[in-house]
């Protein structure tokens, strides 16, 4: 191999390393946060819990986000059983879900709010997960900790409805999601 074709071969790798390091392909979300009940079916309490989620997908020019995610929401409320007694009922889910990210205004140098949408559905898992679908829809504020990467503050409103083949009841809930995480894109 001559001088020339190896100064080429090196002048190439370096440039498409070069740019192809300038800007990510794909985001990464790691968040989580709290869920507070506003209202549900007529026959059962409002229940309040936790969530964690994990969401990864295309990075489009940082104008767009979208991805697949997967959580797992706790939801803790007061039941009444059947002789009038009252417990502490636990429903869990591991919702499967679209994740829709779009950033909206650039609010100062380092931070910028955005909306969200997550739509997916939550199989039953034995015993303790319940099924049915979700849905989210809120609002993001991302403030850049180091280039690329955001402590992303959200919140919005929630709908989840829960299904369970074993008691053969299901319901619903409307709620109000907060949440803080890190989002690398």
């Amino acid at each position: 191999m001559n001088k020339n074709t190896l100064l080429l071969v090196c002048l190439v790798c370096c440039t498409c390393f070069s740019t192809h390091a300038q800007r990510r392909g794909t985001y990464t979300l790691l968040q989580a946060g709290g869920i507070f009940g506003m209202a549900t079916s007529a026959d059962q309490s409002v229940m309040h819990g936790y969530q964690f989620q994990f969401a990864f997908g295309r990075n489009f020019y940082d104008r767009m986000y979208l991805g697949l995610g997967i959580g797992n929401d706790v939801y803790r409320g007061r039941a009444t059983l059947a002789d009038g007694s009252r417990s502490t009922r636990r429903v869990n889910t591991l919702p499967i879900f679209a994740d829709f990210r779009v950033p909206v205004a650039q609010v100062s140098a380092l931070g910028k709010f955005g909306l969200l949408a997550n739509a997916g559905y939550a199989p039953s898992i034995g015993a303790d997960f319940f099924k049915g679908f979700m849905g989210k829809a809120g609002i993001t504020y991302g403030h850049m900790l180091v280039g690329g990467s955001d402590l992303l503050f959200s919140t919005g409103y929630g709908f989840q409805q829960f299904d369970s083949r074993f008691s053969g009841s299901s319901f619903y809930q409307h709620n109000i999601f907060l949440t803080v995480g890190l989002f690398v894109h």
